[in-house]
């Protein structure tokens, strides 16, 4: 009984590190883990709801008796890594963000379906434009509001939280009184 109850775990074992392990593909336990994506930012953590958790455990164990077999609990180091393709985020289970908008450690970003955040101009499925940080200043990637300067030119991403934060306004007036052309650019 002993030894299929050991294989048991053993497959389970298997198979959720299959499944950890295809989706951290190119993450290693060596590889440096950083608080915010970008080689120069140094910026301050933000409040507010963090996705994923701080730890992570791959390992079920329902009978709790004294004789442990398998490679017990196993936790990723949450936070941002860089791999050749760009920055991604890797949560506490191993997964990584992936596939649209995602509030992490105070900041919205865009991840594409392969996980990789997006920066500088990012056209929604709506038509919606939005500009993501492409200034490894410590917001690398993190949605910009409020006026911006993007190729010498002055546009204005909406500053209110009612379902359009950071959508870039056109063919209207700011809040401060600028009138906006059919491209999103202050009219001079």
């Amino acid at each position: 009984m002993k030894h299929i109850i050991r294989n048991t775990i053993t497959i389970a074992a298997a198979i959720c590190l299959i499944v950890m392990g295809a989706a951290t593909a190119f993450a290693d336990d060596g590889q440096t883990v950083y608080d915010f994506p970008g080689f120069q930012g140094s910026g301050t953590k933000q409040t507010g709801p963090i996705e994923g958790s701080i730890s992570g455990d791959c390992w079920y164990d329902d009978d709790d008796d004294e004789e442990e077999v398998g490679p017990g609990g196993y936790t990723y180091k949450r936070g941002w890594r860089y791999s050749p393709g760009g920055w991604w985020f890797q949560q506490a289970n191993g997964s990584w963000l992936s596939g649209g908008w995602k509030y992490v450690d105070g900041r919205w970003y865009v991840f594409d379906n392969g996980g990789h955040m997006q920066t500088g101009w990012y056209t929604d499925g709506s038509g919606n434009k939005f500009y993501l940080n492409p200034t490894d200043d410590g917001t690398l990637g993190s949605m910009r509001i409020g006026w911006q300067i993007v190729g010498g030119r002055a546009y204005y991403f909406n500053t209110k939280s009612d379902g359009t934060l950071g959508k870039m306004l056109a063919n209207t007036r700011t809040p401060d009184g600028y009138n906006l052309g059919a491209d999103g650019a202050m009219i001079p």
